[in-house]
């Protein structure tokens, strides 16, 4: 049996989303660098009455090359003991726990547990501080962090939180663009596709819908000076994690009808490819954020990026020049998008996204970990 290097712990096929793809791409980002890599994914991660969407699970087909193990049941003690014991078994040389929610930690600490010593236990970190914070977060976070050797991560934000609550090394990443996403196609063949208006300009609020992201203060933009005098639409494309009512509440007193293109449900692979090749701007108008995958997807479909003053945001679209900053504030948004709507200004983005892409590879960033984890040690 080949001596495995790293041993992914984490969402992975058939999971689906944007933890389970990173996941596949950071396994065969490593793989291309030389290195034996299995993953382990999870046979229950969450109990049905937890999980707010219609489905957790992915209808593609698993991932070329990549070994995917069905192997974990995230609230079932018994299960990580045993899990402790297979890896132990296996001896990697690394592991990598994925670790995105503090209700992860029981599971995650458990198995940690039962690892040899000569196993590097390395966390993957998403996010430190939840976006809906609960009162047993930094309970859990500290019982994850016990027996947690080094930490990597998609943000400096991120970095920056983890370094206020550990000693251990922390390496301050970047989130990597996908190496497997379709190319961006002309924007009227994208929106002739999807039946959407050619001739105006058109935002896209793309992913799950949560009250956090801060889809109440977009909408009320649109019925702000300078954009509801504009002719610009606003796109919703994403599964609802909370009651769609609430929105359509606020569409209907606002007038915003005839302004939204509303898709909603989870968009695969190809439908994101129209999705964003029909948009003109990307807005990422949060009230609280760690970092974004959607700023990567943006980048590689080349649209620029609206963001909130939040740092695990608005680091990359201040550095490369990508898009604008704004308050909160549905005024401010609203003053914001037309002048990133602005021809000129426009390409001025796109051309610096342009010049960014190359330094966000998944190639880079996983010599980066390779690098970090054998100095760390």
């Amino acid at each position: 049996m080949l001596k495995v290097d790293y041993l992914l712990i984490g969402p992975a096929h058939p999971y689906r989303g944007g933890i389970s793809d990173t996941q596949h791409e950071l396994a065969s980002s490593l793989i291309k660098l030389g290195k034996t890599v299995k993953l382990f994914t999870f046979k229950k991660l969450y109990p049905k009455f937890l999980f707010p969407g219609k489905s957790q699970f992915s209808t593609d087909q698993k991932p070329n090359r990549l070994e995917i193990e069905i192997k974990i049941h995230s609230f079932n003690p018994f299960n990580w003991i045993k899990i402790g014991n297979e890896i132990n078994k296996i001896n990697p040389k690394v592991v990598i726990f994925r670790y995105y929610t503090p209700l992860l930690a029981p599971c995650y600490a458990n198995i940690i547990k039962k690892l040899s010593g000569k196993i590097k236990k390395i966390a993957l970190v998403d996010n430190w501080t939840p976006h809906e914070p609960k009162f047993y977060d930094k309970i859990l976070n500290k019982l994850f962090s016990n027996n947690i050797d080094s930490y990597l991560t998609l943000s400096e934000n991120v970095a920056l939180e983890i370094k206020k609550n550990s000693t251990s090394n922390v390496m301050s990443g970047f989130h990597p663009i996908s190496d497997n996403l379709p190319k961006k196609i002309s924007k009227s063949e994208a929106r002739q596709k999807l039946g959407w208006d050619t001739n105006v300009s058109i935002v896209l609020f793309y992913g799950l819908i949560r009250s956090y992201k801060g889809l109440d203060n977009l909408l009320r933009a649109f019925a702000k000076a300078p954009t509801s005098i504009s002719n610009v639409k606003l796109a919703i494309v994403g599964e609802f994690y909370e009651p769609f009512s609430k929105y359509k509440s606020i569409i209907e007193k606002l007038k915003l009808e005839k302004k939204i293109y509303l898709i909603p449900k989870f968009a695969d692979i190809n439908s994101t490819q129209l999705y964003f090749s029909s948009a003109d701007l990307i807005s990422l108008t949060y009230k609280s954020a760690s970092q974004s995958g959607i700023i990567s997807l943006a980048y590689h479909f080349e649209t620029p990026i609206l963001v909130t003053n939040l740092i695990g945001l608005k680091t990359p679209i201040i550095n490369d020049k990508t898009g604008l900053v704004c308050s909160q504030d549905p005024q401010d948004i609203s003053i914001k998008m037309m002048e990133m709507l602005n021809l000129d200004r426009n390409n001025f983005f796109i051309k610096n996204i342009k010049n960014s892409i190359k330094k966000y590879s998944w190639k880079q960033y996983s010599k980066h970990i390779i690098n970090f984890i054998d100095k760390a040690n």
